[in-house]
């Protein structure tokens, strides 16, 4: 790729939620002004399939331009997992059977149908894992496909939520959507430890006896005095445990503006 075409390329950075598609066109690395929208969709049982086809919806009727997409889908069909190092991730065919044992054995026989993969961590160190309904990706992809868009990414939606808040460097960060809490540890500009779980509208009640819980297996929480706080529920909470520090987010489309996307 050219100098010139680094300066000038275009992507169009988009966020599949259960109950909105929201998305905002970045270039050479930054927001395009006026460029951020949000497509409600009508979803009472946050299906997929769905929101899935609000997607490929949306796309039919903006396929003027055909930039290519960068995807983040929401934690709720994204299953994470922090997996121990083993030398079968140094091979494509062993890292799969690799990753599949280890998200059966936590997620049960119905993981093996998942698409998995993991980050590139340091050599013996641990990776952080994700796994999708094949179902899903497969869907997505030929969603872009069909009108004629390169795909670029596709990730749960933590990775552009670390991303936004990883030159802050906090030592730990929760993002709270509708019906899904995740907390996470960070080191070295990678995470290193998560938990996540489902919430209900009452969240701020939850944040600090799930923190709690996750200390209990996870003693080394107590060194974390201050939690980054990034909320996409849409339910503002009156008041939050000291310990979590909320930082300004208008959305999911706010995230993706903020994002180092590559």
């Amino acid at each position: 790729m050219s100098l010139i075409e680094r300066l000038t390329r275009a992507t169009l950075c988009l966020h599949l939620a259960p109950h909105g598609l929201h998305g905002v066109q970045r270039r050479a690395g930054r927001p395009v002004a006026d460029s951020a929208f949000h497509l409600p969709i009508l979803n009472p049982d946050a299906s997929w399939e769905v929101a899935l086809a609000a997607l490929r919806g949306w796309l039919e009727q903006h396929n003027e331009k055909k930039l290519p997409l960068a995807i983040s889908l929401a934690s709720r069909w994204c299953a994470m997992l922090m997996v121990p190092w083993s030398g079968a991730l140094l091979d494509r065919t062993s890292a799969q059977r690799f990753l599949h044992s280890q998200f059966a054995a936590v997620y049960g026989d119905g993981a093996r149908a998942w698409r998995l993969a993991a980050d590139d961590a340091p050599y013996g160190k641990p990776r952080l894992a994700c796994g999708i309904d094949a179902a899903l990706l497969q869907g997505v992809q030929d969603a872009a496909a069909a009108h004629g868009r390169r795909c670029l990414s596709l990730e749960p939606i933590v990775g552009p939520a670390w991303r936004s808040i990883a030159g802050g460097k906090p030592a730990a960060f929760a993002l709270v959507e509708a019906g899904r809490l995740l907390l996470a540890t960070t080191s070295g500009g990678r995470i290193t430890a998560l938990h996540s779980q489902s919430c209900g509208a009452a969240w701020g009640d939850e944040l600090d006896r799930a923190w709690r819980r996750w200390n209990l297996r996870a003693p080394q929480l107590d060194a974390i005095e201050h939690v980054a706080l990034l909320d996409l529920s849409g339910v503002p909470q009156d008041e939050l445990p000291a310990r979590f520090q909320p930082l300004p987010v208008a959305g999911a489309a706010h995230l993706m503006r903020e994002a180092a996307w590559a």
